[in-house]
């Protein structure tokens, strides 16, 4: 368990607020170790004291897209200092429950599932006969044509075989294994569900003894869900329009078509930059932040270096043909023609950037042309035509640093700062004086705004930690 977990809920228990982790408690010691999402359920009256909490252990709201957006749901992303992990709690203050894509049952059983409730690993969940009885519930409205019809073909090819994907079964052992059948019927009366107790009971003993068909699962499908009318959120039959659009949308040769959209902040996203020399470790610790950012968020990642691809090769193979052609004006044309292009390009990265995280996006940007560097002889990421014997002075040279001047600032730059020493231990496939000229830049910036400074002689876990700590400290 982590400690923010640890602490979180310890907190929780303290102040007396009403909640539960309500499902697939089967799988607990994952999510408390932030491997997967944390689903609980509070009293809707304890929502000011849950807030308070939250601010308390900085947790952050963030927001899901549209489609998957519910009445009395919210995300909060919290941050565990010590290991760099992330905790996604998945709050419902009511039990809306349904199939995949919209969800369109609230089970009024709030407090009912609140005052029946035992311990794990000192959270509060369900007693498992009411936590089974929701499973059973949630497992069948949720099951889709698609799965049904792989059940029925299974059931005439191969032995045991669900509909249900494998933690649900993987639930449903567990669960059944551990309530008791009588205490089962007593919480169900007590639900007062307008539901048949045959209905559960059935299931049970014909999961247990591992005869369910499809046909078994379609029944009780059609039971719970003819059961259970009253509590649809949405009664027109066009919801199970808005389910097929969805469901739709969602194939794979569809899906492949669109952005894949993830989680949002709450409000403007943040941009972080990556500036170090080759061998700092920088292209490491993009990937790896990105990979860790994008497990709940919305990520976009940018590079500010030379553009790679045909256009770049080209450009420098003509040029070399044109030197050995003796077409030195041609070959001045190009050359310029070529630093306008990357200008323009690192221009239209910034504000696609900023577009982004204006939109609640979190952006990643490995490099950035920072005008401390503009000076060098061949300025990292900056202005070229300034430096040329045959440009200095020139309109070009003069749109050019106005371009670079315009670029605005991102939120963050995370300056990886290693000694030349170091750097040449990680990469060789640099001449020496290039390298540490490189390096000298680097490390002769200073810190101050937006610019941190990152010692990256250290080894690499501990610099990764300390810019995800930083990180989280900025969104």
């Amino acid at each position: 368990m982590l400690d923010i977990c640890k602490h979180f809920f310890e907190h929780l228990n303290e102040k007396g607020i009403r909640y539960c982790h309500w499902k697939s408690n089967e799988h607990l010691d994952a999510a408390l170790a932030g491997k997967t999402d944390l689903d609980v359920l509070v009293h809707i009256d304890d929502k000011s004291k849950l807030q308070a909490a939250f601010d308390r252990y900085d947790f952050k709201k963030i927001i899901s897209p549209p489609e998957k957006q519910f009445p009395g749901m919210a995300d909060y992303l919290g941050f565990d200092q010590n290991t760099g992990s992330f905790i996604h709690f998945h709050l419902h203050h009511y039990l809306v429950l349904g199939q995949k894509y919209i969800k369109n049952h609230h089970l009024p059983l709030e407090d009912f599932v609140l005052n029946n409730l035992t311990m794990k690993d000192n959270v509060r969940i369900p007693c498992p006969e009411i936590e089974l009885m929701l499973l059973i519930i949630r497992a069948h409205m949720k099951t889709d044509i698609i799965s049904l019809l792989k059940h029925a073909i299974k059931d005439r090819t191969s032995g045991f075989y669900t509909a249900f994907p494998n933690d649900i079964e993987n639930e449903f052992f567990e669960l059944i294994s551990q309530s008791d059948l009588s205490k089962f019927k007593e919480f169900l009366k007590q639900s007062q569900l307008p539901l048949d107790e045959r209905i559960f009971t059935h299931f049970i003993e014909i999961y247990k003894a591992k005869k369910l068909t499809a046909n078994d699962i379609l029944k009780t499908q059609i039971a719970i869900l003819s059961g259970l009318k009253s509590y649809r959120r949405n009664k027109s039959p066009l919801i199970y329009w808005q389910y097929f659009l969805f469901f739709v949308a969602e194939l794979p040769i569809i899906r492949n078509l669109k952005t894949y959209k993830r989680k949002t902040m709450n409000g403007p996203g943040k941009i972080f930059s990556i500036v170090g020399s080759d061998g700092s470790g920088k292209s490491t610790l993009i990937a790896d932040l990105q990979k860790w950012l994008s497990w709940k968020l919305f990520v976009k990642q940018y590079y500010y270096g030379i553009p790679k691809g045909p256009r770049n090769t080209l450009t420098f193979n003509l040029k070399r043909v044109l030197r050995k052609l003796g077409l030195d004006n041609v070959d001045q044309w190009i050359e310029a023609n070529f630093w306008m292009h990357v200008a323009r390009t690192r221009q239209a990265i910034n504000i696609r950037s900023h577009k982004d995280a204006n939109a609640g996006l979190v952006v990643i940007t490995d490099r950035y042309p920072l005008k401390d560097f503009h000076d060098m002889a061949e300025p990292m990421d900056g202005p070229r035509l300034g430096k040329s014997i045959h440009f200095a002075g020139s309109t070009l040279a003069e749109q050019e640093a106005e371009i670079y001047q315009n670029i605005e600032l991102p939120d963050r730059i995370y300056v990886l700062q290693v000694e030349i020493d170091e750097l040449r231990k990680r990469k060789t496939d640099l001449s020496l004086e290039a390298h540490k000229i490189k390096a000298l830049a680097v490390n002769n910036l200073k810190g101050g705004g937006a610019v941190e400074l990152i010692d990256a002689n250290r080894p690499y876990d501990e610099v990764l930690l300390d810019i995800k700590r930083r990180i989280w400290a900025t969104l």
